[in-house]
């Protein structure tokens, strides 16, 4: 069988002319919906946190009910006995919540306590002292092998003209509680999700990392984006970060009224891939360029090249 070398090329010019800018076009085209899907991706987490910091700062705000009673009125003019029974009627609307309730001097000394408050040393703990220097509350994350981490507040209680620090409300408050919200927030989803506190340690996760390893910190990417959202004064942030080769997804919010961060973070990779269907789309625009090639062949062969003339001739007897 004899090829027409014409022919074929011919053939392969077209398909190359067309291919070249069909192919830009794809590639462009790959791209774009690659970096679609990470940009809707951080929107939504970017939003989740958002409504995540709102639920945490609303559960938290719930909570301090008891801080508030210790600094009514009421609560100042009343004996310790009285004190004692008003605080232990305020934990019994927060079963599971508080664990421990304790009302203590500015000099550190411990007037009374319901509850469980722990090993907490007053004399050497911190806390109370920041308490009675800034006269505003104070709280830390209790991190702890055996159980749950809890929030450890120290509220100074305000009495006289002018009024000054009188008490100290001191009280152990479970976090358990947003474990349940992380955990419905971040069902069913690729990504991690969780709160940190002021130093970088998780409080509580989706992955359920801070409840086998007690104060486990938070990435590097996550503490980047944090400190950049520190610097420029600013609640929400989120951005793609770079590390080890591996591109990762990450949005941060502030809880008001805390030092804390909800965090979330997932590896790009991980993120639904609509390349293949795209590619999908490209193989056939390369199949259909081909055939159109040989289309045009044929075309070219009807429209543009002449056809012969046929010569008539007469024989003469």
């Amino acid at each position: 069988m004899k090829i027409n070398l014409n022919k074929c090329k011919f053939i392969a010019v077209i398909t190359v002319l067309f291919l070249i800018p069909f192919l830009i076009m794809s590639n462009h085209f790959l791209n774009g919906a690659k970096k679609m899907v990470e940009r809707n991706a951080l929107e939504r987490m970017s939003l989740r946190t958002r409504a995540v910091s709102k639920v945490v700062s609303g559960v938290l705000n719930s909570n301090y009910e008891i801080f508030r009673i210790a600094n009514t009125e009421k609560f100042v003019n009343l004996s310790n006995s009285g004190r004692k029974k008003l605080l232990k009627e305020g934990m019994e609307k927060h079963k599971g919540v508080y664990r421990g309730f304790a009302v203590f001097t500015p000099t550190c000394k411990k007037i009374f306590s319901i509850g469980d408050i722990g090993d907490y040393d007053c004399s050497k703990n911190g806390l109370l002292k920041k308490a009675v220097l800034s006269e505003m509350s104070v709280g830390a994350v209790e991190y702890s092998k055996d159980e749950p981490c809890f929030l450890v507040m120290a509220e100074p209680i305000f009495a006289g003209k002018p009024k000054k620090t009188g008490l100290i409300a001191f009280g152990r408050i479970n976090l358990a509680p947003l474990n349940n919200i992380i955990r419905s927030f971040g069902k069913k989803s690729r990504s991690e999700l969780g709160i940190a506190d002021a130093g970088g340690r998780i409080i509580s996760d989706s992955t359920g990392r801070a409840i086998i390893k007690p104060g486990i910190r938070i990435s590097d990417e996550i503490i980047k984006i944090i400190n950049s959202s520190l610097r420029r004064g600013i609640r929400n942030s989120s951005s793609q970060i770079k590390m080890k080769d591996k591109i990762n997804l990450v949005a941060v919010s502030s809880v008001p009224g805390t030092k804390w961060w909800v965090y979330e973070k997932i590896n790009s990779s991980s993120l639904l891939d609509y390349s293949f269907w795209a590619k999908k789309i490209i193989y056939s625009g390369v199949v259909l360029i081909i055939i159109f090639a040989f289309v045009s062949h044929e075309l070219a062969k009807i429209w543009l090249v002449p056809k012969k003339l046929q010569v008539k001739t007469e024989i003469k007897a």
